[in-house]
């Protein structure tokens, strides 16, 4: 949207050093919109508002409909007629609805904010008997409208219709006019005209503008002047050029205007026949801009201007006053305060009177050295200000100086009502003066409030203290300081004191407080925050306060705050102004004291950053969004679909979207839209886009409401809602039908299903009996032939227990008869001896062989007894001393009284005989000793000897042989170390309970240690 300014009223010139010229020149804010922001194009020939709060425009491209901010065309691409152009515009009877006709005398019809085509009549024509009369035969032409842009198409010789009701007009024919009521005529009187297109009707009469400028009133008796009263006679012009006075009469708002050189008046039937005339609209050209119609919005003072070739012009009157010294170099205003009855005096020695006028006080420009934040007045009318670290007093109009004192460190005042002006520092604290002194003295109050920004009584005693760290409550009885916590650490900007226990406090960054009952609570922000920068809030007297900010000004209701505080609302109406109502900069200042300025009539001043807004609430108008909600569109996967309040989806749509809108020719701020989706899940609330649009996709199926709602100005749940009740259909999965099939087919399913592991069972059943069976052939084939195995073994131990017993008895014998007769000669010589000592050695194995073989096959080779283990050892020595003494090696048995332990006998002898054999062999010239030694339930036997030493790979195997294992076999051992003897040594160790550790012996030779767990 395109704004612009025009200059819209006269710039007082004379100005001198004394007065100036401030109030601002610009009364009005002007807003101009052409086919290059939303109109179809650019004629505008018929403007008329709807009981809906919506502005028509009839173009030559449709009928337009405008809320405020976008345009809505409806033309023969949206409804079904041949023509666009709209030839102009009328009510219905009761005026509730506007009817449009187009140049092939089509009728649209407009109602709830929509446009509909009604057909080529009305459906009962007898009710507008003027709109019969538009025809080519009849030579008959209805007006509804001044200026008409068809008078030149029109010959003067034609007769005029004037409507002043749905079934009465007046008729002017050549030279007379005559009136009709339901089809009669009820009067006739000659008239006299020259110009046929300055009649116009007001109510039920007629009225007409002769060629001199004077305004006659045709009734029944004939015609009389009309008395014209108000701002049009004053206009000096209309004495001197009242025939240049042109008609802009708008027949379906029910309006009439004149324009007169720059200025637009309205007319309205006064008392006594007369006619008032109020100005709307001045120093604007209504020529250059080729205007032809005109609709005033009285209510919020708005006049909307429709031009032929230019667009439509949005004119709104401005409310506020803001104010400008002429001769400052900065209009950047602060503190403030009452001069006189209505005048206000600025820091900088400026004074400005409600008439406009500003002029300058010099001995306050003197001592004004930029320091504008402080101007207070005491009880007796004396000007307390500071200038850095001066305190100056002055007297009531500021033409002598009364007192000056240094204080370093100032940084506000406050005249209180006590009558003692209170001086808050940055670093210091807080000091008073008494001001009815004529040489007061700053006392100190307390130093425990730092970096004061504002002071505020809560009652007498009690003195509220704003500052950059907080609110602090001070009792002046005792200077005691409280700490309000809700608010530590927010720098505070202003305090209002309305009672002890109501106080409001605005702070920088996080908006507005209200300490109420002792408790802080924080009033909710505007939608963009803007009140998070609060500078100041001041009562009207009016229930409402008005709170300045960094990005404009705001109006609430201080019921509602209190409401939302209770907890009786959850959302409070903010009603926002800007520039566009008046104010040269949308930037308040604060961070003085006072922040604003109540006059005593009841004006408000507001200081900004150029210049002072001055204004009176009473006559500030409300402009809020009031008006209902209209559902513009509705799109289905981008196809639109007809308007209605219940919307049926399918189920497979993949979008569903509407526009919703409102009129509203305010600030586009204030305009707050919010919706909710009833009926899935928890409502939340969300906020409207821009664009007006509210989408949806894929909603489940089922029944919704959507609740738009717009917040419609103050006051407690103070909403305008529309309800839009959509059905999504349920799918074809989703139906009864559906669900029954589905049973069933699921019930078929399980019951295949189960027939079919039944059958599998079944098959899995006679497979595992064909592989039970199978495999119980195959086990009786094994245990068959396991049997023949058995037997094969029993024969085979049969046969070796015959051949033990053949060994025993031919080898076994001879053998001992040959170690017996080489022991009765071993004496003789070397060579028997040596005989003596093999055939012992071959009797041994033997015997040790026999032993061995009978221990596998005997069922009872592994028995124990008690064994005396030493006198089995002396057994053994004694069987090898003499071939030890051959050898000159020595046994030794050493007995420490071993008990006797369960063992078997005939086992560990053969270990014993085997170990000791290898022990003798081994040792050349040294000594082998047997010992033995018991830890509880295991017993060791040691034979230690001398000689060569077992080899180290061999002691490692028997060290961590494995039962089961072999021990033997592996070619990298010496040979001397490849035999049987070892092995039978292990093996019956194992049968014993018994293992072998082979370890090499401090002196030379081996330790070889028998570990043998029995009990006693």
């Amino acid at each position: 949207m395109r704004f612009f300014a025009l200059l819209l009223g006269l710039i007082g010139c004379a100005i001198n050093a004394a007065h100036a010229h401030a109030v601002d020149t610009l009364p009005f804010t002007v807003e101009h919109f052409t086919d290059e922001n939303g109109l179809p194009q650019n004629s505008v020939k018929f403007l008329a508002p709807d009981n809906d709060g919506f502005l028509w425009l009839a173009t030559e491209n449709g009928l337009v409909r405008f809320d405020g901010k976008k345009f809505r065309n409806f033309n023969s691409a949206d409804l079904p007629m041949r023509s666009s152009r709209i030839s102009y515009l009328f009510p219905d009877a009761e005026r509730k609805t506007i009817f449009a006709r187009t140049e092939d005398k089509e009728i649209i019809r407009v109602s709830k904010g929509m446009a509909t085509f009604w057909g080529k009549h009305l459906p009962t024509s007898g009710n507008y008997d003027y709109f019969t009369y538009d025809n080519d035969s009849s030579r008959i032409y209805p007006v509804v409208g001044l200026p008409n842009f068809y008078a030149d198409m029109i010959g003067n010789d034609n007769w005029y219709c004037f409507p002043t009701g749905a079934r009465s007009y007046y008729m002017i024919s050549p030279g007379a006019y005559t009136y009709f009521d339901q089809g009669k005529a009820h009067f006739n009187n000659n008239y006299v005209y020259t110009n046929p297109w300055n009649f116009f009707t007001l109510g039920r009469h007629l009225y007409h503008l002769d060629t001199n400028g004077r305004f006659n009133h045709l009734h029944r008796n004939g015609h009389q002047p009309v008395t014209l009263l108000g701002d049009l006679p004053e206009n000096p012009a209309y004495r001197l050029h009242a025939n240049k006075m042109a008609l802009y009469w708008n027949y379906v708002a029910g309006q009439m205007f004149v324009y007169l050189e720059g200025s637009l008046y309205s007319l309205a039937e006064g008392q006594g026949g007369s006619l008032y005339s109020r100005r709307v609209l001045k120093n604007f050209n209504f020529d250059r801009q080729d205007i032809t119609c005109v609709y005033h919005d009285e209510r919020n003072k708005r006049l909307f201007l429709g031009s032929l070739t230019k667009g439509l012009f949005m004119i709104t009157e401005k409310q506020f006053w803001p104010m400008r010294a002429a001769s400052a170099r900065s209009n950047v205003f602060y503190s403030q305060a009452p001069l006189g009855a209505d005048s206000i005096v600025t820091p900088q020695g400026f004074v400005f009177d409600m008439k406009g006028n500003t002029r300058q006080l010099p001995l306050l420009q003197q001592y004004n050295k930029g320091d504008n934040y402080c101007l207070q007045t005491d009880q007796q009318g004396n000007h307390w200000y500071k200038v850095g670290h001066r305190l100056l007093k002055f007297n009531k109009d500021f033409s002598e100086l009364l007192w000056e004192r240094q204080l370093a460190d100032i940084g506000q005042l406050y005249a209180g009502h006590d009558g003692r002006l209170w001086i808050g520092t940055k670093k210091k604290g807080i000091y008073f003066v008494n001001t009815d002194k004529p040489d007061p003295v700053p006392l100190l109050l307390t130093a425990a409030v730092p970096d004061v920004s504002y002071f505020a009584y809560e009652h007498p005693g009690v003195l509220w203290v704003g500052s950059g760290q907080g609110l602090f409550r001070v009792k002046l009885s005792n200077a005691k300081v409280d700490t309000i916590a809700g608010l530590s650490g927010h720098y505070v900007r202003s305090i209002y004191a309305i009672t002890p226990k109501e106080i409001w406090i605005t702070t920088y960054d996080k908006g507005i407080f209200l300490l109420l009952n002792g408790r802080v609570y924080q009033m909710p922000m505007d939608r963009l925050q803007y009140l998070s920068a609060s500078h100041c809030i001041i009562p009207d007297g009016n229930g409402y306060f008005w709170i300045t900010t960094n990005k404009g000004l705001f109006q609430v209701s201080r019921n509602d705050l209190l409401a939302y505080a209770r907890g009786e609302t959850s959302y409070v109406f903010y009603l926002y102004y800007s520039k566009y109502n008046g104010f040269y900069t949308n930037e308040f200042n604060g961070g003085c004291q006072p922040c604003a300025l109540k006059l005593a009539n009841g004006r408000l001043s507001l200081p900004s950053l150029d210049g002072l807004v001055v204004f009176e609430p009473g006559n500030i108008r409300p402009e809020v969004p009031d008006k209902g909600l209209f559902v513009d569109m509705m799109e289905m996967d981008t196809r639109r679909i007809a308007l209605s309040d219940t919307v049926v989806l399918p189920n497979n749509y993949q979008q569903f979207r509407l526009e919703v809108n409102t009129p509203y020719f305010g600030d586009r701020y204030n305009l707050q839209m919010f919706y909710t989706l009833e009926g899935d899940g928890d409502d939340i609330w969300l906020p409207v886009e821009n664009d007006r649009s509210i989408t949806f996709s894929r909603l489940h199926s089922g029944n919704y409401r959507l609740r738009i709602r717009k917040v419609s100005g103050f006051g407690r749940h103070n909403y305008v809602d529309k309800l839009v009740y959509i059905t999504v259909q349920i799918a074809w999965y989703e139906t009864l039908w559906f669900r029954v099939l589905a049973a069933c087919f699921l019930g078929l399913l399980v019951f295949i299903f189960m027939r079919i592991r039944l059958a599998r069972s079944h098959y899995k059943n006679r497979m595992l009996e064909l592989h039970v069976s199978e495999r119980t052939r195959k086990l009786e084939e094994t245990l068959e032939f396991l049997q023949s195995s058995e037997r094969q073994l029993h024969q085979q131990a049969l046969m070796q227990q015959r051949l033990i017993a053949a060994i025993t008895h031919d080898i076994k014998t001879p053998m001992k008869f040959l170690l017996l007769m080489t022991g009765s000669m071993k004496n003789k010589d070397k060579q028997h001896a040596a005989l003596h000592e093999t055939h012992y050695r071959m009797y041994h194995l033997i015997e040790n062989l026999i032993q061995y073989m009978k221990m596998q096959f005997s069922e009872n080779g592994s028995s124990s007894e008690m064994l005396n283990l030493d006198v089995l050892l002396e057994e053994k020595a004694d069987i090898f001393r003499p071939i030890a003494q051959l050898r000159n090696v020595e046994i030794i048995h050493r007995t420490n009284g071993t008990e006797p332990a369960l063992v078997n006998r005939q086992l560990l002898g053969v270990v014993v005989h085997n170990l000791l054999d290898n022990a003798v062999k081994y040792t050349t010239a040294g000594t082998i000793t047997l010992e033995t030694e018991r830890h509880d339930d295991m017993v060791i036997i040691r034979i230690i000897d001398t000689g060569i030493g077992v080899h180290p790979m061999l002691a490692d195997r028997v060290n961590m042989h494995i039962p089961g294992k072999y021990l033997i076999g592996d070619n990298r051992w010496p040979e001397e170390h490849q035999g049987l003897g070892l092995l039978i040594v292990v093996e019956l160790l194992r049968l014993i309970n018994g293992r072998l550790k082979m370890q090499p012996n401090e002196g030379g030779g081996t330790r070889v240690s028998i570990v043998l767990h029995t009990a006693i």
